[in-house]
């Protein structure tokens, strides 16, 4: 009987600890979720719109799409050619 509530408290223990540790973690792991998720949405639509257009797409200087803020073109580092209608990314 002894030996039943020692592992039982010891379970609780270790799910109270790995819950504190998520907590404490798992904040800044759905920032960089996010962040990942608007750059790969600006490559998206900026490679949409390039090579349907020539141009990058309303907005890409000015709307705030980031999750502190930034623009499109601020999030990655890509080239329009517009004659060429190539999309381009460093």
């Amino acid at each position: 009987m002894r030996l039943s509530l020692e592992l039982v408290v010891i379970a609780i223990v270790i799910l109270v600890v790995a819950l504190v540790v998520l907590t404490m973690f798992g904040g800044s792991m759905g920032h960089l979720g996010t962040l990942t998720a608007a750059k790969n949405n600006c490559m998206r639509t900026g490679e949409f719109s390039c090579k349907s257009t020539g141009n990058y797409p309303s907005g890409w200087t000015t709307d705030k799409v980031g999750p502190n803020g930034e623009t499109c073109s601020e999030l990655v580092n890509c080239v329009c050619e517009p004659n060429t209608r190539t999309w381009s990314c460093v």
